[in-house]
């Protein structure tokens, strides 16, 4: 797979929902995924518009009770909402089956600032796992530690519900 490095600041998820998808970047599907994020939701608007027009599936697991009921409303038919406990656990579960986006804090990553950041996480191996970060274009791994601090500092600290994506 070809890693997406983002084009803007705000584009990690728009680059990995095309990653997990398999489709070629291009800025401008790129950015048409980004700008569907907002009109109501910043995450669902694009999961709606991404699974409706590469005619894709989506499960996504959305740990907050009020946003996952929240979102509950404004999905597609495409889109199949779970709430559920997002740790370190469930995401091995997942990569069983396919890669999965992952929402987590980006300071654990790049040591610079705390900032909400999506990442495609594609392997589980020996406690370590593989990302193809957008960020940067690269691929990475990572320790299940690590990547279990940056989702509790999602949740902790920087007050987001924690959320896995993945296609069905």
């Amino acid at each position: 797979m070809k890693i997406i490095e983002q084009s803007t600041y705000e584009t990690c998820l728009a680059s990995d929902l095309l990653m997990l998808i398999g489709e070629s970047w291009s800025r401008s599907k790129e950015i048409e995924i980004w700008k569907q994020g907002w009109e109501f939701n910043y995450l669902i608007g694009q999961l709606n518009y991404a699974a409706k027009k590469y005619k894709k599936n989506l499960g996504v697991y959305i740990e907050n009770r009020y946003y996952f009921e929240k979102l509950r409303k404004e999905k597609s038919g495409e889109i199949e909402l779970v709430n559920a406990k997002v740790d370190i656990q469930l995401i091995k579960k997942l990569l069983k089956s396919g890669s999965v986006i992952v929402y987590l804090d980006n300071y654990y990553l790049q040591k610079i600032v705390h900032a909400p950041h999506f990442v495609l996480a594609e392997k589980f191996k020996d406690d370590t796992i593989k990302i193809a970060d957008p960020y940067d274009g690269k691929s990475k791994k990572i320790s299940g530690k690590i990547l279990n601090k940056a989702i509790i500092s999602l949740r902790n600290h920087l007050k987001y519900s924690p959320v896995l994506i993945r296609v069905l």
